[in-house]
């Protein structure tokens, strides 16, 4: 009985090894119906724009209680206003020199800053003066910058995106800096 089951696994095996060295690639067949070409998608952050970090220098509001500064942004226009997105953000280094980034309107609890956003620009206003000065270590703090997202770029919000956390925007959009 061995010898039976020898003799089946030597045929099989020689079968096997002739059937694989007698096979050979056949022509290639004639090529297929192409398919319509879908849209191009967008690269990078086509569309989006977004302003370097600048000073600005807070001053008191005849009330005598609240800080306010204007600043130009003459790409924000009544379109964008009405179909698009407008995020205003601020920065200063932590006591661990770590930069930190806050989108505004920015309340704590003592501190509060607000933003109003019209055609050319926007101002801030708060109960205290964050005008951009810079710190024992050399570095700017309270610099302010915006980000416009166009109206056609709304599904961006559909991303997962959460515009308030400044890291997942820049990362997002590839801000520089």
């Amino acid at each position: 009985m061995k010898k039976v089951f020898g003799y089946l696994f030597v045929a099989c095996m020689f079968s096997l090894t002739l059937g694989m060295t007698s096979c050979k690639k056949g022509d290639t067949g004639p090529a297929g119906p192409q398919g319509e070409k879908g849209d191009s998608g967008v690269a990078g952050n086509a569309g989006i724009i977004y302003s370097e970090w600048a000073d600005a220098t807070f001053g008191l509001a005849s009330d005598g209680a609240t800080y306010f500064v204007d600043i130009d942004a003459p790409k924000i226009t009544s379109s964008i206003l009405n179909s698009g997105d407008v995020k205003v953000y601020t920065q200063y280094y932590s006591s661990a020199g770590e930069l930190v980034v806050m989108p505004l309107p920015y309340f704590d609890g003592s501190f509060i800053l607000n933003v109003s956003i019209f055609a050319g620009g926007f101002e801030i206003y708060s109960n205290a003066d964050f005008s951009s000065y810079t710190d024992d270590s050399g570095n700017r703090a309270f610099q302010y910058r915006y980000v416009i997202i166009p109206g056609g770029q709304a599904a961006a919000r559909k991303a997962g995106i959460d515009w308030n956390n400044y890291e997942q925007v820049k990362a997002y959009l590839h801000l520089k800096n």
